[in-house]
Formats: structure tokens, sequence, C-alpha cells
């Protein structure tokens, strides 16, 4: 390993260990994915962090007022005391040098501290994915930020069935579909893309590093490529780039599951809705919140045995069919209303055993969320 020369600022530095630690696994088998590998190139600094099926890499570049690079090369360093290390030193400068073997010293200040290390040259590289791959996409970030985020949660936490612990991305006629499903709630959201690929593509990410991925992309107006491979899908933005190993499998086909008609349908403010449900959800025993509408309003039931009970309501803005009422797990719908981005919200009653459907008024095309009622005695 060469010696290594870095002066970076503490901000740009910390910024970079804010992404890459989330793909650092504390508890690995392999003691080097326990740890940050440093790169240090002639034009940038890199930081990558890996485990089984993420990695995250983040790149500072050369600009002489937050990071120079007197002298390339390369450590990896047990990420936990790095960041800590790094973020109770002072603002300014900090300066990385590695004159022993594998040892880094790290000084800022007054301070200086030797850091045992570990080789990068066993660190696991991140794979080229270039050649293999068979869709190449570039999406504005907040959109795919929000779009991920809307459907991400509803994907399932159980292996019983590792396919639904991921996010299905569906590629055809220049639409991108995104689906999650723990089969008791279902998310789906479409996007037009305006670059049109030629492959139709379909492939399983799995739900954890994906939201992890949305989590990363700013809000700003800048563009994320996607690149989808046999087995990998990477996300590129803003000197960020996370790599996800996909799911193999067969992601179940959500056609059968969609309601093809309904009993009631009716529209309300989407942030009224979701202020009562919240409210409700704090004495639901077991999360489990009564919906109950009649011609001008929801009227929300909740209540938990000798600690007390809820009792809210929500104007309706339209109603088409019949009253109706309705049991529902209130986190659930709770998680739902926070990524509806439309100011109303449709919802719709298929029959006290079908699921229950939500989508945004405005665009009710580009979002699907679906509910499995709970049954009750009343």
């Amino acid at each position: 390993m060469r010696s290594v020369l870095v002066h970076v600022t503490k901000d740009s530095l910390l910024h970079a260990l804010h992404h890459v630690l989330k793909a650092v696994s504390a508890n690995n088998s392999a003691p080097i994915l326990t740890g940050i590998h440093i790169q240090a190139y002639a034009n940038e600094l890199v930081c990558t962090a890996s485990n089984a099926s993420m990695t995250i890499q983040s790149r500072i570049p050369q600009d002489n007022s937050s990071m120079t690079v007197q002298r390339t090369g390369g450590i990896v360093v047990p990420a936990r005391y790095f960041y800590e290390i790094i973020r109770k030193f002072n603002a300014g400068f900090i300066y990385f040098e590695t004159k022993d073997h594998l040892i880094l010293t790290i000084t800022s200040g007054n301070s200086q501290i030797r850091l045992c290390g570990m080789n990068p040259a066993d660190f696991p590289s991140l794979s080229n994915i270039e050649g293999s791959s068979v869709l190449k996409l570039k999406i504005n970030n907040a959109l795919l930020s929000s779009s991920i985020k809307q459907v991400a949660t509803s994907a399932s936490t159980s292996e019983t069935r590792p396919v639904l612990t991921g996010v299905c991305l569906e590629y055809s006629n220049e639409s991108l579909k995104f689906i999650a499903t723990d089969g008791v709630r279902l998310a789906s959201r479409t996007i037009h893309i305006e670059n049109k690929a030629n492959a139709e593509t379909n492939a399983i990410i799995p739900g954890k590093n994906l939201y992890e991925a949305a989590k990363i992309l700013d809000d700003e107006d800048h563009t994320t490529e996607v690149v989808v491979g046999r087995n990998q899908i990477r996300f590129t933005a803003n000197n960020i780039q996370v790599q996800s190993a996909l799911i193999e499998g067969v992601y179940p086909s959500i056609q059968n599951v969609i309601p093809k008609s309904y009993v009631s349908e009716v529209i309300t403010e989407t942030a009224c809705l979701l202020n009562a449900i919240e409210r409700a959800t704090v004495l639901a025993s077991e999360s489990v919140v009564r919906i109950v509408a009649t011609s001008h309003k929801l009227d929300l039931l909740s209540r938990t045995a000798e600690i007390g009970d809820v009792q809210d309501g929500v104007p309706l803005k339209e109603m088409n069919g019949e009253e109706f009422a309705i049991s529902l797990n209130g986190k659930f719908l709770v998680d739902i209303l926070r990524c509806v981005d439309s100011e109303y919200v449709r919802l719709r009653f298929t029959g006290k055993v079908s699921p229950f459907v939500i989508q945004p008024k405005d665009d009710p095309s580009s979002a699907l969320f679906l509910i499995t009622p709970i049954r009750t005695a009343n």
C-alpha cells in the first residue's frame, strides 16, 4: 500500500461518511466489511462501505478549498471508531497520512490519533455492471426518491418468502413501475420516463437497500442515473453511488388482487385524514381503527381496554355509493397517507373482506395502495 497524504475539511468528510455508514454491518462475520475503504486518487477522495447485499460509495472531488490529495493510496479503517473520531474534531481541516504499514495517522489542530487499519486489497471491489446492463435510465432525484418511499414501506420483513422482502421494478413502454406487498398491504407507483430505453426489464430489489438509496437522493432538481444489470442495480447521483444485489425469483402478479369494481368511493382532504388517523392510532388496540362512512363524513373509532377510546371525524368532499364501515391497521394507513402527494385522497370500499383502495385524487393512475381489512366483531 502506498503512503497517503490528504487534507480534507471535517464537513466534507462527515457528509461522505453519513452516506456510506448505511452500508456498514457492525456484526459482519468478515472483519473487512466492518470498515470503510478510504481511497485517495489524484483528483478525489473516495469512501466506500459494503455489506453482503449493498455497497455505497461517496466521492469528495479535489477543489483545493475543501480537499487536496498530495499522495495517492488507500486503507480500510474501522467504521465506528473512524466516524466517532472525525465527528468529535473541531471544524476545520483534517490531515490523513499512512507512514507505517496499515496505520492511519489523523491530525486536526493539536490532536493526533493513530488508527490501526486493514489492507485495502482485501476489500471487495465494486462490481462493474455496465457490461451486463439490461437497462439504463435517468430520473429526476425528487421524483425517484418520493416514488421509492411510497412503495418500499409495504415490502415484507419476513424471510418466509424472500421475493416479498423486495420491491419489484418493471420497465415497459416508457413507464417505470415500483410494486411492493407483504400480503396485507400493497403499494404500486408508476412514473413516466422521458429518455426511452429499448429493453423491457423486470427486477426485484431488496426493500431495505432501495429505501436507503431513496434517503441518499436529495430533493433538488438533479438527476439520478439508474443502471440495472443481470444481478445488480446501481443508482448514481451527486458524487454518491449505491449498488445493490437483486433478489432472485419471480415476483407474484398483482393483477388478480386489484379490485375491478367498488361499492363506495369517498374523497377527502389527505392532511386532515392523516392527522385524524394518527390521533386514532394512539389508543388503537393492536393498531385497529374502525372507519365508518356516512354521507357527509368519515367517523374514526379506536379503543384500548382500561386505557380509553378515540372518536374523531373527517368531512368528505365527495361520496358515491353506499355508507360503509371497515376496520384497518391504523399504522399501515398512516404510512400510506404520508406518501400520498396529493391534496385530496380517493378511498374505495370494495367489500367487507376485500382490499380497501387508496389513491391520490389528482392522478389516480400514478399510484395505488391496498390494505386488507381486519375482521372485527362489529
